[in-house]
């Protein structure tokens, strides 16, 4: 059960990366002839590599001494932790999964950067890189007083990608609400498309994420920051259980349910189809709706030159309550969530230490982070830094102001804690069925299934997290609590 319930952070990230690009290897051409090249190895999956080529684009117009070699497939996080480990690592720079940073923090493989955070942003007066990322990002991976890496990219909650021109010619309105958004699967099923399609035989249909958005959205910020990401007792799962049953029940009517005229929500073959083969049915026009993310267009480049007059747009994910409140009655429309994300570091072996450092604090200027927006199509760091929305597509834009929302009034929920059960990544919000709850509302035969399912998951929840207490000791288990 321990070995499961540490999945589950991990899985729920890659839904949000996952899909294979082909392995890349490139060199910085902007400075031929350059005294100093630095090797960056970098996860690629959904996002591609644009964000990281860009980012040393920049860097190099104002530094021509200094080149770049970049590696880049969706194999790297492992291949990364391999080499380190094993002395093999000849790069300068490193994107490391989060789940491994704490072990490879032990064995001294990363450089500190504990005086990174302290350097000035080049663009500002007096804002340093600690002044932007938010506190718990950095308390999180301190060890010691000092800090091996800085957060890569915000992994959150996925959304729907909608088909803009078959909205547009049916007036059909972006829903806000859950229940707006049933309301809306009812009229596109009146005309013979189905509402939606999803990727359920991959990564649980990217739908993960939107689980947990719902649940923050269900208890707000307060208590969600300043209680239940405490996992100071089993207590936190049962005190929740109403919500969770509304996040398990509405996810069985989204993947299992039927409209009001008694036509499935999803289209047929949903629960087989991998990722990117919704993604074809979404733009073939079987489908008024695909559950993904500002992934998308790049992943589906290639597939899309085929359909040059396909026009697509970003849904976020309707909030749960009809009224947009939390369960104590506040206005919880602006809370987001998002996972811990990945890590950005430098191995201890680098050659060009300092180089690679003055560039991590490059990635923290204005036109830096507004490229990395720009690339990954609305896609926000784990910092507070303003964004230029005018330059973005209607797409990306409408995907970066939903989640600098939650920035912008200080409700932005990571899933990481001080806590040492969630620390090691054995708690998560939901673990009902050893988190499996998703798997299994995707594979029932019936949206009647699918709920007996759901009636049952909130209690599991609870009854999952006393399994790892100990009441003796008033504390988690030993067996769950690992070492920080």
């Amino acid at each position: 059960m321990k070995k499961t319930l540490k999945k589950i952070l991990c899985t729920a990230l890659c839904a949000v990366m996952a899909l294979s690009f082909a392995a890349c290897n490139s060199d910085d051409s902007n400075n031929p002839g350059a005294e100093h090249t630095l090797k960056v190895s970098v996860y690629a999956a959904g996002y591609g590599t644009a964000w990281i080529e860009e980012a040393c684009r920049i860097y190099s117009e104002s530094h021509k001494d200094v080149a770049f070699k970049i590696e880049a497939n969706n194999r790297m996080f492992d291949t990364i932790k391999t080499r380190l480990e094993t002395d093999t690592c000849d790069s300068d720079i490193v994107l490391i999964a989060n789940a491994n940073y704490s072990s490879l923090v032990a064995l001294n493989k990363l450089e500190d950067l504990s005086d990174l955070y302290e350097m000035t942003i080049p663009d500002t007066q007096n804002t340093t890189v600690k002044d932007v990322i938010p506190e718990i990002q950095y308390q999180y991976r301190e060890r010691n007083g000092k800090i091996y890496g800085v957060p890569w990219q915000d992994a959150y909650a996925s959304g729907f990608i909608y088909n803009k021109k078959m909205f547009e010619a049916n007036h059909w309105e972006i829903p806000t609400t859950m229940d707006e958004f049933f309301v809306l699967c009812d009229k596109i099923a009146e005309t013979g498309i189905a509402p939606l399609v999803f990727g359920g035989g991959q990564q649980n249909g990217y739908a993960s994420g939107m689980l947990n958005q719902w649940f923050v959205e269900y208890y707000g910020y307060d208590y969600i920051a300043n209680t239940f990401m405490k996992y100071d007792s089993p207590e936190i799962y049962n005190f929740t259980q109403a919500g969770r049953q509304k996040v398990y029940e509405t996810a069985a009517r989204l993947l299992q349910g039927q409209t009001s005229s008694g036509k499935d929500i999803v289209l047929a073959g949903s629960k087989a189809f991998t990722a990117q083969a919704a993604q074809r049915e979404f733009i073939q026009g079987h489908a008024a709706m695909d559950i993904c993310g500002n992934w998308f267009p790049t992943e589906m480049t290639a597939y899309l030159k085929g359909y040059p007059d396909f026009e697509f747009g970003y849904m976020p994910v309707p909030h749960i309550n009809a009224d947009k409140k939390d369960y104590a009655g506040n206005d919880s429309s602006r809370v987001r969530y998002s996972l811990d994300g990945n890590i950005l570091a430098i191995p201890a072996s680098s050659q060009y230490k300092e180089i690679a450092k003055d560039f991590l604090l490059s990635m923290y200027t204005k036109e830096s982070y507004q490229s990395f927006v720009e690339s990954n199509h609305g896609v926000l760091r784990p910092v507070n830094l303003e964004i230029d929305t005018e330059t973005l597509s209607d797409f990306a834009k409408a995907s970066c102001d939903y989640f600098s929302a939650g920035k912008e009034v200080n409700q932005y929920i990571y899933e990481c804690s001080l806590a040492p059960m969630a620390v090691n990544g054995y708690l998560a919000l939901l673990i009902s069925q050893n988190g499996n709850t998703l798997g299994n509302l995707i594979n029932a035969q019936s949206y009647e299934s699918a709920m007996s399912v759901a009636s049952v998951a909130a209690a599991d929840d609870y009854a999952r997290a006393c399994e790892m207490w100990d009441s003796a000791k008033n504390q988690w288990k030993d067996s769950y609590l690992g070492v920080r």
